[in-house]
C-alpha cells in the first residue's frame, strides 16, 4: 500500500477547501487514498496562510515557488489561467495533474473523464500526466443519464441548467450577496463580475458565450468526447440564477429503444431519486451531509406516448459534490485501476 503526496492548487478557493476536508474524510476511510504529504498551493495573495488538516497547520505556498517534483498527483481548482501557466509545468516534473479548468477540456491528446461513466479513459493520463474532469453541469447530466439507461443508445440530449452564483467563484458569491443586501436597503446595485443585476433576478446565457466551463459549445464538446459519439444530436440553455450554491437541471432524454429504469443503477452512479417531493438548491446543499453526498433526482417520468424519451429534475452541491468530489473519485479510480 503507498501513500502518496498530493498539491491542491488553489486550496484556499472554495472547492480548494472542500477538497481539504473531503480527502481528509476520505483518507480516514479509503486505505489506498493514504496521504503522506498534503502541499496547499495558491497565488501570492494568498501564499502564507495556514489551514488545518489532518491535526496539523499547513503552509500555503506560492504557486510560482512551488516544486513540483514532490508531487506524485495535484488537484487544480483554482481557474483557467492557472492551470494554463502551471499545469504543464507541474506534469512535466512528474506529477499527475487531474485538472477542474476547463483549459484542456476540448484537448484530443488529454482524457476527458467524468467518474465512473467513462474510466476507461484514464488509461490515457500518460499521455500528458494531465486528466481533464469534464465541467460541475456536464458531470450532473451524465452522472443521471448514465443511472437511468446505455449511453450508446441515445438517440438526442436536452438539458436546462441553472447556474448558482458560486460557479464563478467566491466573487459570484460576494456579489450576490452584496446586490441583494443592498438592494433591500433601497439602493443602487453595481455589476462588476455579471453583465446585469443578478439579485432578483435571471440572467440567460447566450449560445455565443465562449467560457470554457459554461459556453453552450464547450458543454456540447465535452458531453460528445465523454460518451465518444460525436454526432449526438445536444441541446443546450443555461440561466444564471440568485442562488448561492447549488446547480439545478431539467433534463429530457432520449434513445432509440424504451427505457426501462433499473433502480438498482443509482447508487453506483451517486445518484438518489427522491419520490416525496421536488429537491431545490436551498434544501438540499446543506453543510451537513459531507458523508451523504449524491445528486438528488426527482420528477422522473416518461414524456407523454412515448417511452423512449424521459425527463426528470436534478440538484446537487456544485462545491464538494460536483467539484470536490468528482476530482477525488477520479484520483481514487487512477489509483485503484490504473496505476
Amino acid at each position: 500500500m503507498s501513500a502518496w503526496n498530493i498539491a491542491i492548487v488553489g486550496a484556499t478557493g472554495q472547492v480548494g477547501s472542500a477538497l481539504v476536508e473531503l480527502l481528509q474524510q476520505r483518507g480516514l476511510q479509503d486505505n489506498n487514498l493514504k496521504i503522506e504529504n498534503l502541499y496547499l498551493v495558491g497565488s501570492d495573495n494568498s501564499a502564507g496562510e495556514v489551514v488545518r488538516f489532518a491535526g496539523k497547520n499547513l503552509t500555503v505556498t506560492d504557486s510560482a515557488k512551488m516544486d513540483w517534483s514532490q508531487c506524485h498527483f495535484a488537484f487544480f481548482v483554482a481557474g483557467y489561467e492557472t492551470s494554463k501557466k502551471y499545469a504543464q509545468i507541474a506534469a512535466e516534473s512528474g506529477c499527475v495533474v487531474i485538472d477542474a479548468s476547463g483549459y484542456f477540456a476540448e484537448q484530443d491528446h488529454i482524457p476527458l473523464v467524468v467518474p465512473k461513466v467513462n474510466n476507461s479513459v484514464l488509461t490515457e493520463y500518460r499521455n500528458e500526466n494531465i486528466i481533464a474532469v469534464a465541467s460541475a453541469t456536464v458531470c450532473q447530466l451524465l452522472r443521471c443519464v448514465a443511472s437511468l439507461t446505455d449511453m450508446r443508445l441515445l438517440t438526442n440530449l436536452h438539458v436546462t441548467s441553472f447556474i448558482p452564483a458560486s460557479l464563478y467563484g467566491k466573487p459570484g458569491v460576494d456579489e450576490l450577496a452584496g446586490q441583494s443586501a443592498r438592494l433591500l436597503n433601497g439602493m443602487p446595485v453595481d455589476n462588476q463580475l455579471f453583465d446585469k443585476q443578478l439579485a432578483f433576478n435571471l440572467l440567460p446565457i447566450s449560445h455565443e458565450h465562449d467560457d470554457a466551463i459554461l459556453g453552450e459549445k464547450s458543454q456540447v464538446n465535452q458531453i460528445r468526447k465523454v460518451l465518444s459519439n460525436y454526432e449526438l444530436p445536444v441541446s443546450i440553455e443555461s440561466v444564471i440564477v440568485p442562488v448561492f450554491y447549488g446547480v439545478s437541471q431539467a433534463i429530457n432524454v432520449s434513445s432509440s429503444l424504451p427505457i426501462e429504469l433499473d433502480m438498482t443503477r443509482f447508487g453506483e452512479f451517486g445518484v438518489e431519486v427522491q419520490d416525496d417531493g421536488l429537491p431545490t438548491p436551498v434544501t438540499e446543499v446543506n453543510t451537513e451531509s459531507e458523508s451523504q453526498l449524491t445528486i438528488k433526482l426527482s420528477n422522473l417520468r416518461h414524456s407523454y406516448g412515448h417511452y423512449e424519451q424521459i425527463q426528470f429534475w436534478s440538484v446537487a452541491d456544485n462545491i464538494r459534490y460536483l467539484g470536490a468530489l468528482m476530482l477525488i473519485e477520479t484520483l481514487e479510480i487512477l489509483i485503484n485501476d490504473y496505476i
